[in-house]
């Protein structure tokens, strides 16, 4: 004949399972970071594949990009240039609309500007840090056409980078780190460390 179970033996066996789960429920929160900074990694590497390919479809930058290169934020007006044919780019008439109307945001701030609708505004606080104006991409574009963009101020650390055009992002934190420690911090770049060595 079998034995029940002890009440010393139930509770190590409640124990063992409740480690477990806080294990996986661990494992799960990293993961679930992991996949958001991917999410934004992606969106700061597609955004710079859009604003290099927009020079090299007409050979030259649009107005806004120019104009707004100096303060390297892809807000409203310089997004704008992104999401229109450069033929009517050129008057400044234009509007975005849906979720770019802010300008291009990480995925932590669009989730605020969709669940805010039309009433989201640039001052409105992202859950993780900042607002939604510190989650405004930023870029940088080479001007004068020689392939490096140089002395560009990324989070008060001047980076040189071999490209037509780059964009980064702060992480969830909201914070735009330098770039030496952005990597660590969250922040995600759409150029690499090789593209920065060397460079003069």
């Amino acid at each position: 004949m079998r034995k029940a179970f002890t009440l010393v033996e139930m509770l190590v066996v409640i124990g063992i399972i409740a480690v477990l789960v806080a294990a996986s429920i661990g494992g799960f929160a990293g993961m679930t970071r992991a996949a958001e900074n991917k999410k934004c990694q992606e969106l700061v590497a597609n955004t710079a594949t859009a604003l290099t390919f927009l020079f090299q479809q007409k050979g030259m930058w649009p107005r806004a990009l120019r104009k707004g290169n100096d303060k390297h934020l892809l807000n409203a007006d310089a997004a704008y240039a992104l999401a229109t044919p450069m033929s009517l780019t050129t008057d400044g008439n234009g509007k975005l609309a849906g979720l770019d109307r802010l300008g291009l945001v990480t995925p932590w701030a669009a989730a605020v500007v969709k669940r805010r609708g039309n009433s989201a505004s640039l001052g409105d606080v992202v859950p993780g840090g900042g607002t939604v104006q510190d989650h405004i991409l930023r870029y940088a574009i080479d001007d004068d056409g020689d392939g490096i963009i140089r002395d560009v101020n990324v989070g008060g650390e001047s980076v040189s980078v071999r490209a037509t055009a780059i964009v980064w992002s702060c992480g969830k934190d909201g914070k735009n780190w330098p770039y030496s420690k952005g990597i660590k911090k969250g922040c995600s770049y759409s150029w690499t460390p090789g593209q920065t060595r060397g460079v003069k």
